[in-house]
């Protein structure tokens, strides 16, 4: 008897790329799944779709975007299966996509999580096979895969057992943060080549630029910040920690001088203010984690680029370019 596969998918106004993702996973070779749409208030038609198109979809209608780490907690709430499979609804899917998630799985009771190759939309590129981080966690990085991104097939016991998606990282860095967990919770994070789909993803490096928004990294530096302080031990934050702030600082001067106060205000100390209100509770999950750890931080520390991957991409493409920064 194959195990079920419940696939979580998080749609917010994605009606577009709704018919695509799912006929794919119907059209897969692996047949015992489940499909759960979990739609973050979208105005765009999206739930009607569903209804109307694909009855057999279990559906979770939320009134407000709720992010991506609640939405997707609420998806697993209500699915059946052994296996939970967190995929984007922005992909399209190769036909053994599942199939060799769930035989990768099976073989190795000591894996908690697989990731797949992540190719372009349009199949012509690879945007990844796992992704690589820095000591701090930034997600530009040389060595070993850290998280996998945009699909996490993970077993549901350590799904329940490491506590699933952190609620408070609203979007960007919650899949680090469930791998990271992962593994110092005593199982492994493996990729999947076998296992493809394709993404229309946000690349934000192309032709030489590193592009992105103040939300987005405002977003990022918070969730990064937080998986940091609930993750590595008390020696490793001592060590990391200072060189992390060092590192902001120096940013925070160059945007300054640069005259791009919003950047400076709205991004980085929004961020760190952020992480200073939810304090405590980052210090009760942080608790828990660390009384529950079966493994000790070089198992993430292996797989880590030791040179800032914010200092290695300045280096290699200059200073990032804020397209709302005025």
């Amino acid at each position: 008897m194959t195990p079920l596969v419940s696939i979580i998918i998080v749609n917010y106004n994605g009606k577009h790329y709704l018919k695509d993702c799912f006929e794919s996973l119907k059209n897969g070779t692996y047949r015992n799944i489940e499909i759960i749409l979990v739609d973050n208030g979208s105005v765009d038609g999206s739930v009607e779709f569903v209804k109307r198109n694909y009855p057999d979809i279990k559906l979770i209608a939320n009134a407000q975007n709720l992010g991506l780490a609640i939405a997707s907690n609420r998806g697993a709430a209500v699915a059946r299966g052994e296996y939970l499979f967190f995929l984007n609804n922005d992909t399209r899917s190769d036909r053994n996509l599942v199939s060799e998630l769930v035989k990768t799985a099976e073989a190795e009771p000591r894996i908690g999580i697989c990731g797949c190759r992540t190719m372009t939309y349009d199949g012509r590129e690879e945007i990844n096979c796992g992704v690589a981080c820095d000591i701090y966690g930034y997600p530009f990085g040389e060595g070993k895969p850290l998280y996998v991104d945009a699909g996490i097939f993970i077993r549901r016991s350590v799904f329940d057992e490491i506590g699933g998606f952190d609620p408070e990282l609203f979007l960007y860095g919650e899949d680090r943060d469930i791998c990271w967990r992962c593994l110092i919770y005593g199982y492994d994070v493996v990729v999947v080549p076998e296992a493809v789909f394709y993404h229309d993803s946000f690349c934000s490096i192309k032709r030489g630029e590193y592009s992105t928004n103040i939300f987005r990294r405002h977003v990022g530096e918070r969730n990064l910040l937080r998986t940091m302080l609930k993750n590595y031990s008390a020696y490793n934050l001592i060590h990391i920690l200072p060189r992390y702030f060092l590192i902001g600082l120096a940013e925070l001067l160059v945007f300054t001088l640069m005259g791009r106060f919003r950047v400076v205000t709205s991004a980085y100390l929004k961020a760190y203010w952020w992480n200073l209100v939810r304090l405590n509770d980052t210090l009760r999950l942080r608790k828990k984690i660390q009384m529950e750890r079966r493994k000790d931080d070089s198992v993430v520390l292996e797989r880590m680029g030791k040179r800032s991957g914010k200092v290695e991409l300045f280096k290699k493409i200059g200073i990032p370019r804020f397209v709302d920064a005025g």
